[in-house]
């Protein structure tokens, strides 16, 4: 199955100017490796602020590993797919508070791996995502990372 969604991907030669159905292997390599340093980096902020590494954790952001390298999904259609369903980002999604620790997991250990992405769990809820400060500060106190 993988080689066949290879194959037709490499095949097809759609709008490649801005995300289109085809791009190229370093492309979408590329971004394989980035978000594969950050799900490296995502386990070991995990396994500090909780003590363990979860099932949730060693699944954080598998969908995009697989959709970058095994689908012809445009790149930027991968990153929208993603934030509309994964449970660790704001979306419309209904939350358990697991889905808002790898939320604040997710946003505290962005800073080590994407430099696009420099502040803390505390600094992004406050400036991108304030309707989450009732749910996200008293995990940001639970896993110490404010006082």
């Amino acid at each position: 199955m993988a080689c066949f969604l290879f194959k037709n991907m490499l095949l097809y030669r759609g709008n490649n100017k801005d995300g289109g159905i085809f791009m190229s292997y370093k492309k979408r390599m590329t971004k394989f490796k980035y978000t594969l340093s950050h799900k490296k980096a995502f386990l070991k902020i995990e396994k500090e602020l909780t003590g363990k590494n979860t099932l949730a954790g060693y699944l954080h952001d598998l969908d995009k590993l697989i959709l970058y390298m095994f689908t012809p999904i445009p790149l930027k259609q991968v990153h929208e797919i993603h934030r509309l369903t994964a449970r660790h980002h704001v979306n419309d999604i209904k939350k358990t508070k697991e889905d808002y620790i790898q939320m604040v997991i997710d946003w505290e250990c962005a800073r080590y791996t994407k430099p696009d992405k420099p502040l803390t769990a505390y600094g992004t809820m406050k400036k991108y995502y304030p309707e989450t400060e009732f749910y996200i500060h008293p995990i940001l106190k639970e896993l110490k990372l404010i006082a």
